[in-house]
């Protein structure tokens, strides 16, 4: 009998977690619809939070105009060079529903909102408990830039939520082979190679690298299943195309996209030269500060950066609930979480030796909230249950 009671306490706390992140979903979803509406409708320009949005707007048009027969042109010749994924995310609403710039808003109000149970079940298989995880879902629902990105006609919710998504499968894989995760994660890696080539390696390094160090137990299947995940990295790295030196982690090249980028008007960063290791780990401090903790006081100018303050300010408290989280994942569940944490070193990495401008410092440094938060909220769960366990027990229990 007791056992059939805890069965069943289990199944009904389960059920109530279940529930709580259907309803933190839908609160993500209309989260992000009224942030769409409310700049689509209230501001009513595009240049206000990502000018690119009018970039992605044109090119759907161009292609919706060269499916329909309207612009007669190779579509090679009609479309800006880099990476053409979202165009064509843009186009096929365009194409199905009219060109209407509210649209793929909506679409990706929808993929924002996926971000959430995503979040909720990577940070079960690193190890995290069912508090922790609805806690870094409950991040995930409310944070202001996950929320203001996926509310933009922009390609970051679908970086963010691909991501997460093959971290999670990756997982999946590693405890069980499934077919159906395997075609999702196949299916993610080449879908993200089409709209920043440059992540490749960052999120498929680590991939191969977990499937052979995680339980020695399956060397064989994981062998296995490495290799699979090797052939899809170089697969995928061949039909990504340009960009080459960058996905290697080139210096030189590095550079010069830090140069470009701290040479405009409205970058606060200043120059620095990272074309060889020594003067790159030499940078990277201050270049880590820049990434994670930007925009720093003395560098609000425009609007967009004083928004910006509540949020940095969270993330600032965030930090140390994030450093526990990762020391109890690092000696706890390594195997789990490796990947993870390799993802989450090499980005940020990369960032901070690349950027040069606060406002796309803070835009990128969303692409890895999702595990931030997963950090933090293992973090902060952790320690809850620390001062619990050393919190004595009141006279009165003893006596009873």
């Amino acid at each position: 009998m007791p056992a059939d009671a805890d069965v069943q306490a289990a199944a009904r706390e389960n059920a109530v977690t279940r529930w709580r992140l259907k309803r933190l979903f839908w609160w993500a979803l209309a989260a992000r619809l009224v942030v769409a509406f409310a700049i689509h409708f209230g501001v009513g320009n595009d240049d206000a939070f990502a000018p690119d949005q009018r970039t992605y707007d044109w090119g759907g048009q161009i292609l919706a105009g060269n499916w329909t027969g309207e612009i007669p042109a190779p579509l090679d010749t009609l479309l800006p060079s880099g990476r053409k994924g979202y165009f064509y995310v843009v186009g096929v609403l365009y194409f199905l529903f009219g060109t209407n710039p509210l649209i793929p808003k909506l679409v990706n109000c929808l993929v924002g909102a996926f971000i959430v149970p995503t979040v909720f079940d990577l940070s079960i298989r690193m190890g995290g408990s069912a508090r922790a995880a609805l806690k870094a879902a409950t991040f995930a629902t409310w944070f202001p830039s996950l929320v203001l990105w996926s509310a933009l006609n922009i390609r970051d919710a679908w970086i963010i939520l691909l991501i997460v998504l093959i971290c999670r499968e990756s997982l999946i894989l590693q405890d069980r082979p499934k077919p159906t995760s395997l075609f999702v994660l196949a299916a993610a890696v080449l879908t993200i190679v089409q709209f920043r080539d440059y992540i490749l390696f960052a999120v498929t390094g680590p991939m191969v690298v977990s499937f052979f160090a995680r339980n020695s137990r399956n060397m064989g299947r994981n062998l296995m299943l490495g290799a699979v995940a090797a052939v899809l990295m170089i697969y995928a790295d061949q039909a990504a195309g340009a960009n080459r030196k960058l996905r290697t982690f080139d210096l030189e090249e590095l550079q010069e996209i830090r140069y470009w980028n701290t040479v405009g008007a409205s970058s606060q960063f200043e120059q620095a030269d990272i074309s060889t290791p020594t003067k790159a780990l030499l940078f990277l401090p201050k270049g880590l500060a820049y990434f994670l903790l930007a925009p720093f006081p003395w560098m609000l100018g425009s609007i967009r950066q004083v928004l910006a303050v509540p949020e940095t300010l969270f993330f600032y408290w965030l930090l140390l609930p994030m450093y526990r989280g990762v020391r109890h994942l690092i000696r706890h569940h390594l195997g789990s979480s490796l990947m993870a944490l390799l993802i989450t070193a090499g980005l940020t990495l990369g960032y901070a030796l690349g950027e040069g401008n606060a406002g796309t410092a803070y835009r990128h440094r969303a692409q890895l909230l999702s595990f931030f938060l997963i950090f933090a909220a293992i973090g902060i769960e952790e320690k809850k249950k620390r001062t619990m366990a050393v919190r004595p027990v009141p006279a009165f229990a003893r006596t009873a």
